[in-house]
């Protein structure tokens, strides 16, 4: 799940808190307390100010780092906190998520992907959509999108499904506020020097609805695009706030929620997801975290996309 990088992205963003499983919690005795009891240790087996943050899926914790720090060196904490903490199953930096690199076709008639492979329109040739819509449209399946949000769209409307905002902190999330039923796109914008030093502004790039019209977007109703999958319902989850980007921890929650477990702190889905689709990914492979969380969406009987 690594990104394409891009200009206006840092090419390694500060990581601000780490990840954490222990080997002696189960599902009966997990919670925030037995969480926020182990800061001691950890401050100590660090000799830095480790706080506790909040529960998370798959029975670990989020803790707060005393300061940013780059993902080498918050990598090389993890590493030795597994080392020399034998409760700790493991430990891994919180880092950032962003946003893939999309296409942004914006009628149907540019959309060449979706037609029969033509080498005189692309040596790679289409998905032959139209062949495959008259087979299945994708009717009675709800894909999740785990992404920026949806803006408010005629083109996308009638196939979207509320779901929720994943995003915990209120400045990266720009809505003024943390995790709610809300998960519109509020967009990713920033002052210049706020996604990194050197980084220009950042204006909003809706990357959220561009991805969900791809999937699910109206069809035969004479407005935009069409989606690939136009009669399937599409489940709004929000990770990706200012910058593009998310935390890992959200983005885990998000997988884990959309596959219809439970998720500390939030309320339960009842619109379970069959499919599950992340454009997003970060500079690293994927690692326990990712692991985790896919393995227990799959298990649940979602199929995850990245």
């Amino acid at each position: 799940m690594k990104r394409a990088s891009t200009a206006s992205q840092p090419a390694e963003p500060p990581v601000r808190q780490l990840i954490i499983k222990y080997r002696d919690e189960t599902a009966r005795t997990f919670s925030a307390g037995v969480g926020k009891s182990r800061e001691a240790t950890l401050s100590n087996k660090t000799g830095m100010a480790i706080a506790y943050r909040r529960p998370m899926s798959g029975l670990s914790h989020v803790y707060a780092l005393p300061q940013p720090m780059s993902r080498s060196e918050a990598y090389a904490l993890a590493k030795r906190l597994e080392l020399v903490e034998p409760s700790i199953e493991y430990a891994e930096p919180d880092a950032m998520q962003y946003a893939l690199i999309t296409p942004n076709d914006t009628l149907y008639v540019n959309q060449w992907h979706y037609k029969a492979p033509d080498a005189a329109v692309s040596l790679f040739g289409g998905i032959n959509a139209p062949l495959a819509w008259d087979i299945s449209r994708g009717q009675g399946v709800i894909v999740a999108v785990i992404d920026s949000g949806i803006v408010n769209h005629p083109d996308l409307a009638a196939n979207v499904i509320q779901g929720y905002d994943f995003i915990v902190d209120s400045v990266a999330s720009n809505d003024g506020d943390g995790r709610d039923a809300d998960p519109s796109d509020s967009g990713s914008y920033a002052p210049a020097g706020y996604c990194g030093s050197g980084v220009p502004a950042q204006n909003s790039v809706w990357h959220g609805t561009h991805v969900a019209g791809t999937i699910a977007a109206v069809t035969n109703n004479g407005v935009g695009v069409a989606g690939v999958a136009y009669e399937a319902r599409i489940l709004n989850l929000r990770v990706l706030g200012r910058c593009g980007g998310g935390v890992l921890s959200d983005v885990a929650d998000a997988i884990i929620w959309a596959a219809g477990i439970a998720v500390p702190g939030v309320p339960n889905n009842t619109n379970v997801a069959k499919v599950i689709n992340l454009s997003l990914g970060s500079v690293n492979a994927c690692g326990p975290t990712y692991e985790a969380a896919i393995a227990a969406a799959s298990a649940a009987g979602s199929l995850v996309i990245a």
